[in-house]
């Protein structure tokens, strides 16, 4: 079993701490004689991390609703109506608008950590570090937010209580302004070890910056940050041979990887496991301690069919049969003839138990971000562009990523041909890590793609809608700053 580790040991601290400050709303981690000490400053980072574990964010609900949104999969249930773009129903809404309030809940605690921490008299290297730490947070949710739902209210300070939570909607170029410069913060003062496992370092801010350079199309300065983190050797491919060999990246066991820059840290504990698992699976496929099965796909789609099967990620992450108990062949029903497996974890207690962490930022990001950015700043694949993409596919055919394979190798490409073949190569790289959306709609090709699979599109799914709870409570925005058609 996978040993809690200590930001999840701290978490249940500081559930209790949360509790000794009840009357404090749940949302906020603010007493004003809290922070005093390093343990305070401490406790402080480590409730930033808390709302996005939560099953309403990166927990379930975050990947559930956005991988259904994907070319490769469809909804079942209450997601079916997601995935086949009719739009959001009340229960979605309610989905999105949790998803809001937790990212401002992150947002929120980071503000926290930079407006008290820098006054608490403690090592100064440190104090520097998790002021850094909660910029990098800030951030990350900022961009999720402004990849949702457009311009939001940008909130720089701690929100004590209602009178402070007044801000208009700031347009989408001042978020990512704000963005970029909380991440240049926090790769500077970040240190470049993790303290513990699952913390944001100086080589995560860095591939989110390229992260966030690559959807503005911003390609030289992409490019340059990932080949920072490229150039500094602190990462490499996890080498397999066989399919169930990404499991030493996935499994339920694995602390970290040599390719891991940060993931979202879940362990085998009943409520303390990755939700999301049970999203997946058809519970007697025996991958799971339950099966909801809201990420389905089809077999005969063209994502599937063109899906080179020497490629081991695809018998990874896709099954059409699993074994039962008594050693038999068992095919899934006709009505969910596909699902997905990239997290499983059979041991599991309960359905919310699952030990597989959830990947936020791997070193394939940086290696697909480079190739993608570097030929766009070139009008062309330039040859470290090429090798950046080929040792993902390399290790994708079971090979060493680092020896050329003609057979494998891409070449000769135009720039477009290019560029196809990196968003397909993310495509089977991240499936289920909520990245496939993001890359259709930075390119403008999700018209296009969603209609090639015989649904129908409408703009209005772009954005999410701004919840009604934060109109009717900010009093800096109104019923005319919703997003069209909601």
């Amino acid at each position: 079993m996978k040993t809690v580790i200590p930001i999840l040991s701290l978490f249940l601290v500081l559930s209790s701490c949360d509790n000794a400050l009840e009357e404090v709303p749940e949302d906020l981690l603010s007493v004003q004689n809290f922070y005093t000490n390093e343990a305070d400053a401490l406790a402080a980072v480590y409730a930033m991390y808390e709302p996005m574990r939560a099953n309403n964010y990166y927990g379930a609900r975050y990947p559930g609703h956005f991988e259904v949104l994907a070319d490769y999969a469809n909804g079942r249930g209450s997601y079916a109506p997601v995935s086949e773009y009719q739009g959001l129903n009340t229960v979605n809404i309610g989905r999105t608008d949790n998803m809001w309030a937790l990212m401002y809940q992150a947002i929120n605690r980071a503000n926290t950590v930079i407006g008290r921490v820098p006054d608490i008299d403690m090592d100064s290297q440190l104090r520097d570090a998790l002021v850094a730490e909660a910029h990098f947070i800030r951030a990350f949710n900022y961009f999720n937010l402004v990849r949702n739902w457009g311009g939001v209210p940008l909130r720089i300070n701690e929100v004590t209580d209602v009178s402070t939570i007044g801000a208009p909607r700031a347009s989408e170029q001042e978020i990512y302004d704000f963005i970029v410069s909380d991440l240049q913060i926090a790769e500077n003062d970040l240190p470049a070890q993790p303290t513990e496992s699952g913390r944001a370092t100086s080589w995560a801010a860095k591939t989110l910056l390229a992260y966030v350079y690559l959807t503005l199309e911003n390609w030289t300065n992409a490019a340059s940050k990932a080949k920072e983190v490229i150039d500094g050797g602190a990462f490499s491919l996890v080498q397999v041979s066989q399919p169930d060999d990404f499991n030493t990246i996935f499994g339920p066991e694995i602390i970290s990887s040599s390719e891991e820059i940060l993931s979202l840290k879940y362990t085998r504990i009943d409520d303390q496991g990755l939700f999301f698992v049970s999203f997946m699976h058809n519970a007697a496929a025996g991958f799971s301690a339950a099966g909801f099965r809201v990420t389905l796909g089809d077999p005969n789609s063209s994502f599937i069919q063109n899906w080179d099967n020497q490629d081991l990620r695809k018998d990874f992450n896709t099954y059409t049969s699993y074994v039962d108990g008594d050693g038999n062949v068992v095919e899934l029903p006709e009505n969910e003839p596909l699902l997905f497996r990239k997290f499983s974890d059979g041991a599991a207690p309960t359905s919310d138990g699952h030990g597989n962490d959830y990947p936020l930022l791997r070193y394939p990001d940086v290696l697909l971000i480079f190739a993608e950015a570097a030929s766009e700043a070139n009008n062309g694949p330039t040859s470290e562009a090429y090798e950046a993409i080929n040792q993902v596919r390399r290790r994708a055919y079971g090979l060493d990523p680092m020896a050329p394979d003609a057979g494998v190798d891409l070449a000769g490409l135009s720039a477009v041909a290019f560029k196809d073949a990196v968003l397909l190569e993310r495509a089977h790289e991240f499936i289920m890590e909520s990245k496939r959306w993001y890359d259709l709609k930075r390119t403008g090709r999700v018209q296009d793609v969603i209609e090639a699979t015989g649904k129908s599109f409408s703009s209005i799914h772009l954005l999410a809608p701004i919840p009604e709870a934060e109109i009717q409570n900010n009093p800096e925005i109104g019923v005319e700053d919703q997003n069209p058609g909601y």
